[in-house]
Formats: structure tokens, sequence, C-alpha cells
């Protein structure tokens, strides 16, 4: 009897436990605010953006992908990124909550790619200090997307072939009088 006593009252602290946590992790998500939407229009393809041209098979966003877009926004120097965004047209149509979040966004992911970058130095044993840090970050991300460009180029024929072989089995398995 003493077992059962003792396999209840710990199942009882347990559930019990694990209801106080659920309602303790629900009143904090609640109380935190949400910072503004900032939308990605050129980068993220929405509902009926991404579109086949007449003959491609495949339906994807156009050539540069969203790495190097972001990227190479990153890669600008702060004093000279406010230039560079006021340039770019869909900024001047965000409202300034949105606009701060962009530049935040924006420098967490500069944070992210120093971060990235540098634990690549310490990788390799490069010598890379306080003063000379921002310096190789750009130089590491440069020369990362021309390495990762010429890939694409290089792949972009194979990639083909391989599209043109998907589509063409495609075709043949579900043309109108093919088996299904």
């Amino acid at each position: 009897m003493s077992r059962f006593a003792l396999r209840a009252l710990l199942a009882l602290a347990l559930v019990g436990g694990a209801v106080q946590a659920q309602e303790a992790d629900g009143g904090e998500k609640a109380k935190k605010p949400r910072p503004p939407r900032v939308p990605d229009a050129p980068f993220v393809p929405k509902r009926d953006m991404v579109q086949r041209e007449k003959g491609q098979f495949w339906a994807g966003p156009p050539g540069q992908d969203r790495f190097v877009q972001i990227m190479a926004l990153a890669l600008v120097p702060r004093e000279q990124l406010g230039e560079k965004l006021e340039a770019w047209p869909t900024y001047k149509k965000l409202s300034e909550e949105q606009r701060i979040r962009l530049v935040e966004r924006i420098d967490e992911f500069w944070a992210k790619s120093t971060k990235e970058a540098l634990a690549v130095a310490k990788d390799f044993d490069l010598q890379v200090g306080p003063e000379n840090e921002q310096a190789f970050v750009r130089a590491y991300w440069m020369e990362k997307m021309a390495t990762e460009k010429a890939i694409r180029k290089q792949l972009s024929p194979l990639r083909k072939r391989l599209e043109q072989g998907a589509k063409e089995r495609l075709e043949n398995t579900y043309k109108s009088g093919g088996k299904r």
C-alpha cells in the first residue's frame, strides 16, 4: 500500500509541476511585445509572386538568392548603410518602426556572420585582432560569396540537364494518356 501511495504522490507532483510550468511560460509570452513585421518583398516570394516563364518547368524565385542580398547589405559599412537603404525603393515605403526593425535585423545578421567568420579564423589559426576584425569578416564573406557564385556557375549546366530529365520523366508519367 505504501508503494502505491508513494507512486501516486510522485505522479501528482509531476503533473502539478508540468501544469505550473505551462502557466508560467504562457504568461511570459503574452507579456512580451512582438516587433513590427518588416516586409521582405524583394527577398521572400509571397503567394502568387513566384511564377514560371513560358517554357520554364520549375517555378522559383529569380536568380540571386536571399542570403546574397542580405549579406550584401550586412557587408556595407555602418556609415554607408543609411545611404544604401535610402536608394532601395521598398525601404521608402516602410514605416519608421519597420525601418528601425530592418536595421536591427541587419545588425543581428552582421553579428551572426561575424561570429561565424571569426570561428573560421580561429580554426585556421589566423591572426585577426580587434583592429582588423571587420576587414577580415568582410573579406571572408566576399570570398565565400565569390566561391558560391563560381560553384553555381559551374554546376548550372548539370542542374539544367537534371531538371530537363526530371521534367521529361514527370511529363511522360503524367501526360493526359499516361498512367496515373
